[in-house]
């Protein structure tokens, strides 16, 4: 048996890929990931075990929750496969700032 990713794609699989949507498409477009987006950073920004790390709480009053948003929103679309791009802080600057939380992130963690 060969596995579909072994061989080299076809015409065929070109318009089976075509004939998918897309995970933008079949999650219900920008409005609807912005809604999940929306309750997501809510519930992350308000809570309390999160928010009993300093640097956590520190980051979250850096940004507004609305600006968070929509950042998440853009990239999660343009992950997905959607029209937008992503214009937020590039990978090298997120992951530098994104380090300092996670090097945290254990004494957020349950026993």
């Amino acid at each position: 048996m060969v596995f579909k990713w072994l061989r080299p794609k076809t015409k065929a699989d070109d318009k089976i890929e075509a004939a998918k949507p897309s995970l933008y498409e079949r999650l219900g477009g920008v409005y609807a990931i912005a809604a999940v987006v929306d309750d997501f950073i809510d519930r992350v920004m308000h809570n309390p075990v999160l928010n009993a790390n300093p640097a956590v709480d520190e980051a979250h009053h850096r940004v507004s929750a609305a600006g968070f948003k929509y950042y998440v929103t853009e990239m999660v679309c343009w992950a997905t496969g959607g029209p937008q791009k992503y214009s937020g802080l590039s990978c090298r600057r997120f992951g530098r700032h994104s380090l300092k939380l996670i090097a945290s992130a254990p004494r957020m963690l349950p026993g």
